[in-house]
């Protein structure tokens, strides 16, 4: 019984797991394709570190040296010996009367001088030029040209027309011409201008003429002069100088005789011991389809039998690792300090040196000058001359001066016209005159050529008559008039002038006593003392040097589950992909690599068929050229380009399958040693899809 329940439990959940096997509601004529969703997964490249990085530390220790160097311990000395000043005696002038001046009036002589007026200014006068004529020949037209028409007559002759005989015609009436005598006025003198001189006006005015001209008188002022005292200086003011002595004290310096660096203690890197777990594949679950029950009736291998959705567990891996816990350092201690430091401090020595605390001197003590009082004549104001002025002599002429020049005047001469007669000509014109048609049954009048006229020219007819022409027009001509002038005397006065006579001033000779040099000091120095003393220096100190230790990292491949797999539903698709449906791809000879004209073609045919979700075989043949095995190989290359690009645009590789069967399976004769076309071995070299069932 438990059996029996057991085989029915199954037997009901097989029909739940296949109800799907065929699809309902299939049409007639249509194709239809199982699609399982399969398990997408991806590895991953998972590193770790494994050792972590940290620095390792070097210390070196400090380095000295020792050096030498000489102090002044005594500074020397300092004396200061005064050195006198010089003297001379020198003669100098003093002036007792300064230097004047004095004023002597000296008279020129009068004279007479003769001068030219102009008593008649320059003018000038126009002379007029008449205008030149002369008589031309001026062809003048009496009677204009004109134009005849002569008619010329239409011709006829008789036609047998059976309705009419005579079609109308036109004829044409003559318009004689038609002349009129016209009034014409001709200039026979042209106008023109006659000019006339308007002569200059001139009138008579006051001239004033200077017959002795305006002079000047000059009057001497004398100079005045005073006495006043003097102080001269005998001997000069000077100075004196008086030494100060230097001071002297010691005083105790300090150096340093030692210098003291640093130790450097390192302490270095502490690290722990851990572990890291890395799952290397998900947890998933997976399909599993169990065996065929014994006691199955049915034929179809899919029945009697049921699908289990088991879990299939996470896988880990444990990784050992170390981890820093503390990163390397250094500890610095100085090898003086307070303790081990003298009275004055680490490596501090002294010694004494003799110096100047106040600096020789000297104090300076002024002598006053001797000076003695002279008597020195001075002029107060200098000599100078008043100047008075004598007004000019003149005399009143008579000059006959021009107010207006002289000028033209043009007069207009009106032009002389003549009235002839001309007689003007209407040509001859035509009037049509309208003939209707005449009909009859029989005869008819018909007119071959139509009337017309022909015009004669008749010429103009002209007469020549004379015409008074201006060839030059009126001009005028200047004639200069001389200016008329007279000859006056005129009498120069004479001309006062003065002449400075220079009075030397009168100067007394004196003696006087001239520092020439001034008082000074000469310092005179000691000779200093010095002394050599050693001292360590520091040339480096304690200084410490890190590495860097790398980390140590483990690089794990790691399986990451991308989208779980299971059955999903029928799916229609065109029956003529089920079967091997071509690819046009021209591959290159003997490459198996793809050109962008042939992943064009991919793009249109495949990647809309693969978006559906259904899988795809791609296969790829090539013709029997070449050893089967290069065949081979080359048709594998080539099926599994196709995929690697469906997979680089983002086909799951679980859609598709690449198989190559080189020269396998030829679609004609053209098999090895046989005697082919090119079209016919192109028609072998062929890449093709197909849909096929993922169950």
């Amino acid at each position: 019984m438990k059996k029996l329940l057991l085989s029915g439990a199954l037997f009901a959940f097989g029909l739940s797991a296949f109800s799907q096997d065929l699809p309902t509601n299939a049409e007639p004529g249509k194709c239809y394709v199982r699609c399982k969703t399969p398990e997408v997964w991806k590895n991953e490249d998972v590193t770790i570190e494994i050792a972590p990085a940290y620095k390792r530390i070097i210390t070196h220790p400090a380095e000295y040296k020792t050096i030498t160097e000489r102090v002044l311990v005594n500074v020397g000395s300092q004396k200061l010996t005064i050195v006198p000043a010089k003297y001379e005696t020198k003669n100098f002038s003093v002036v007792t009367k300064e230097a004047s001046k004095r004023i002597e009036k000296s008279l020129s002589r009068p004279s007479v001088a003769s001068e030219t007026v102009v008593t008649k200014e320059a003018s000038s006068r126009l002379e007029v030029i008449p205008a030149k004529y002369e008589m031309r020949d001026v062809v003048v037209t009496v009677k204009e040209a004109s134009k005849r028409l002569k008619i010329i007559p239409a011709k006829y002759e008789m036609r047998d027309v059976v309705v009419t005989v005579e079609e109308a015609s036109q004829r044409l009436v003559k318009i004689p011409a038609k002349t009129n005598i016209v009034e014409e006025t001709i200039v026979v003198k042209e106008a023109s201008k006659r000019l006339e001189v308007v002569p200059a006006k001139y009138e008579m005015r006051d001239v004033v003429v200077t017959v002795k001209e305006a002079g000047k008188r000059v009057e001497i002022v004398p100079a005045k002069y005073e006495m006043r005292d003097v102080v001269v200086t005998i001997k000069e003011a000077s100075k004196r100088l008086e030494v100060i002595p230097a001071v002297y004290g010691s005083e105790i310096l300090k150096y340093q005789r030692r210098e003291y660096g640093s130790k450097l203690r390192v302490i270095p890197a502490a690290f722990n011991q851990d572990s890291e777990v890395i799952e290397l594949r998900a947890k998933s679950a997976r399909w599993q389809m169990s065996e065929k029950a014994p006691d199955c009736e049915s034929s179809d291998p899919n029945d009697c039998r049921y699908w289990c959705y088991k879990e299939v567990p996470a896988q880990y891996q444990t990784i050992s690792k170390t981890v820093l816990e503390k990163d390397a350092s250094t500890v610095k201690t100085p090898t003086c300090n307070d303790n081990n430091a003298g009275p004055n401090g680490c490596g501090v020595a002294t010694y004494s040196k003799r110096v100047v605390t106040t600096p020789p001197s000297t104090r300076t003590i002024d002598i006053p000058a001797v000076t003695k009082i002279v008597k020195k004549r001075v002029m107060v104001t200098p000599p100078s001359t008043r100047t008075i002025e004598i007004p000019a002599v003149t005399k009143i002429i008579k000059k006959r001066v021009m107010v207006t020049p002289p000028s033209t005047r043009t007069i207009e001469i009106p032009e002389v016209t003549q009235i002839i007669k001309r007689t003007v000509i209407t040509p001859e014109t035509t009037r049509v005159i309208e003939i209707p048609a005449k009909t009859k049954i029989i005869k008819k009048r018909v007119m071959t050529t139509p009337p017309s006229t022909t015009t004669i020219e008749i010429p103009a007819v002209t007469k020549i008559i004379k015409k008074r022409v201006m060839t030059t027009p009126p001009t005028t001509r200047t004639i200069k008039i001389p200016e008329v002038t007279t000859t006056v005397k005129r009498s120069i006065p004479a001309v006062t002038t003065t002449n400075t006579i220079e009075i030397p001033e009168v100067t007394t000779t004196m003696r006087k006593t001239v520092m020439t040099s001034a008082p000074s000091t000469r310092l005179i120095k000691g000779d200093a003392i010095y002394k050599t003393i050693k001292k360590t220096v520091l040339v480096k100190d304690a200084w410490e040097e890190e590495v860097q230790v790398a980390a140590k990292y483990k690089t794990i491949t790691k399986e990451v589950l991308v989208s779980k797999g299971g059955l999903t539903s029928w799916k229609e698709v065109e029956c003529k992909l089920v079967e091997n449906t071509p690819l046009p791809i021209n591959w290159n000879l003997g490459s198996a690599t793809l050109t962008s004209g042939a992943k064009r073609i991919i793009d249109a045919r495949l990647l809309p068929i693969l978006k559906d979700g259904v899988a795809v075989a791609i296969e790829s043949h090539t013709d029997s050229r070449g050893t089967k095995k290069s065949n081979q190989s080359l048709s594998e290359r080539r099926a599994q380009a196709v995929v690697n690009y469906l997979i680089a645009k983002g086909t799951n590789p679980s859609q598709l399958t690449a198989n190559g069967y080189g020269e396998n399976r030829l679609t004609n004769r053209c098999s090895d040693g046989v005697s082919c076309t090119e079209r016919e071995h192109a028609s072998n070299r062929r890449t093709t899809f197909r849909v096929i069932n993922q169950k």
